[in-house]
């Protein structure tokens, strides 16, 4: 299914300006954040022990944890991005983005596949079962903060094209700014928990 915009605005910077670029950035650097929180032994899957090793830096779970909850938009949006960028296409890519690079996102934007891969991992590397789950709480987070059309998250696609009106974080800064919030008071209660131990 080919999406067309009715207007610039109807999609994800339909009308970019360097505010929403920044929330974009903002955006990928959650994803990343809210996965190494969530899911690694640093964070809140270590418990109230945390990660052995003391020091986040040195936790590899945190570095997996990262790269499982940036998988999704990796996956499907990085090399067409610059392919975008590299090539001088003009236009803004969010606009032009289409075609069987959308019906991927929409894949990996499932959770009948992050959930697949979490379960083929705890087969095959028990270690990286958790870190993997990042995968699953980045869709989770898109769902929140992603509208109807083009970008919306199709939870169990492509069984169902069924997904959460969310809240466009590039529209409405108030969502981001407690988006942000939610996640500095998980990383707060994480560090005063383990403080009490």
């Amino acid at each position: 299914m080919i999406y067309r915009a009715k207007t610039a605005g109807d999609c994800v910077l339909g009308r970019q300006s360097a505010r929403q670029s920044g929330l974009i950035c903002m955006d990928v650097l959650a994803h990343a954040l809210y996965g190494a929180t969530l899911c690694s032994r640093s964070g809140l899957a270590g418990g109230r022990r945390g990660n052995p090793g003391g020091r986040w830096y040195r936790d590899i779970t945190v570095l997996w944890a990262v790269i499982f909850g940036l998988a999704p938009d990796i996956i499907s949006m990085w090399i067409p991005f610059l392919i975008h960028t590299l090539s001088g296409k003009e236009g803004i890519f969010f606009v032009h983005y289409d075609g069987v690079w959308l019906e991927l996102y929409r894949i990996v934007h499932s959770l009948l596949i992050s959930l697949g891969v979490s379960a083929v991992i705890f087969l095959v590397w028990r270690s990286g079962f958790i870190p993997s789950l990042a995968w699953t709480v980045h869709i989770l987070c898109d769902a929140v903060s992603h509208d109807e059309g083009k970008f919306q998250t199709l939870l169990f696609y492509p069984l169902s094209d069924w997904g959460i009106r969310g809240i466009p974080f590039w529209r409405h800064l108030w969502f981001t700014a407690a988006y942000w919030a939610v996640l500095l008071a998980l990383i707060a209660g994480i560090i005063l928990w383990r403080k009490k131990r």
